[in-house]
């Protein structure tokens, strides 16, 4: 009997030698699959975020030379040694406050020697923040909105030149809250957040989506890691894994428990042997291993059935992500 208990308790050990090291492969392969993940979503992000940067740059110096152009500032710039003096000198003419016709001056500078068009965006921007100020605005923030607003024709009779007018400044503020955003994005990145939360940042975040795939290439190549369907593989072994130990676990307490009855029958009626009574004083401390055996079981089936379910949904989103994919790329696909 003692033979039959103790190749058990042997089986009990090599099982559990056998589910700890299921439990160490499958959170090594959680840890990569994460690790794979991060390197994926960083690569992504900063893609996007140099090809906006990129992009938002080329709109800055384009809008801001479409305000040099449409508002006539153009005309002012010149490389000569008194250029930018005989340009302040025709803003005041307009109106300008000496302040501003300095101001203005200066963005124009920017644009042409430094290939600075910022200065000139803030300034489109500044107009259209008085144009909204309507009454309250000050004398000379009217002054510079008359005399540069009517060169874009903000105060056109012509609708559609106000209109153009307009639209223009919008793009002026929408292109520098861009630069803002992009901006934010970076540093966040930099400090480990690698999702882009501002969404609005006008630049067609969906059409970089088609890069995404390129990037979970370059990311996979970085570490070797089990696919989703693998991954629920190797989550219903670990639980199969673990359910067979706890049986046979069952088994040999049920078994301990008969001989404890058979061994105290024979010392009742004294003819217990020396090597039975020595088994049978090791017996409580036998079962106390396997009860604490059958709770460590219980707590691995219960945490293995969740890596079941955290494995099933990785697969259901990447199912679903490629089935989505798919749609997009079919030609009969309506995107809304």
């Amino acid at each position: 009997m003692a033979a039959e208990a103790f190749a058990a308790l042997n089986r009990i050990l090599e099982s559990r030698e056998r589910r700890e090291q299921a439990e160490r492969q499958m959170s090594l392969a959680l840890m990569q699959f994460n690790y794979q993940k991060q390197q994926a979503q960083m690569a992504q992000t900063g893609k996007q975020l140099e090809l906006l940067q990129g992009a938002n740059a080329q709109m800055m110096t384009n809008v801001a030379g479409d305000f040099l152009s449409q508002s006539g500032l153009d005309v002012i710039y010149s490389d000569k040694d008194e250029g930018a003096k005989d340009a302040m000198d025709s803003l005041k003419d307009i109106g300008l406050s000496e302040g501003d016709a300095s101001r203005v001056a200066s963005a124009v500078w920017a644009y042409y020697t430094a290939q600075n068009p910022q200065p000139v965006l803030r300034l489109g921007k500044s107009i259209k923040d008085i144009v909204i100020q309507g009454d309250t605005a000050s004398v000379s923030q009217k002054n510079l909105v008359k005399g540069l607003g009517g060169r874009l024709g903000l105060t056109s009779k012509s609708p559609l030149e106000v209109e153009r007018a307009k639209s223009l400044l919008d793009r002026t503020d929408k292109i520098l809250q861009n630069q803002d955003d992009i901006m934010s994005e970076v540093y966040e990145y930099g400090a480990g957040d690698y999702e882009i939360q501002r969404t609005d940042i006008g630049l067609g975040l969906d059409k970089l989506a088609d890069e995404r795939e390129e990037d979970l290439d370059v990311a996979s190549s970085i570490v070797s890691v089990p696919t989703p369907e693998e991954m629920v593989g190797e989550s219903k072994q670990a639980v199969k894994i673990a359910e067979s130990d706890f049986e046979e676990t069952q088994k040999a307490l049920n078994l301990l428990d008969s001989e404890s009855i058979s061994l105290r029958e024979l010392q009742r009626r004294g003819t217990l042997t020396e090597e039975q009574r020595e088994y049978l004083s090791r017996i409580p401390e036998i079962k106390k291993d396997l009860q604490s055996e059958l709770t460590d079981l219980n707590k691995s089936i219960s945490e293995a059935k969740k890596e079941v379910t955290k494995s099933r949904q990785v697969h259901g989103q990447e199912r679903m992500s490629r089935l989505s994919r798919l749609m997009q790329e079919s030609p009969d696909y309506i995107g809304f």
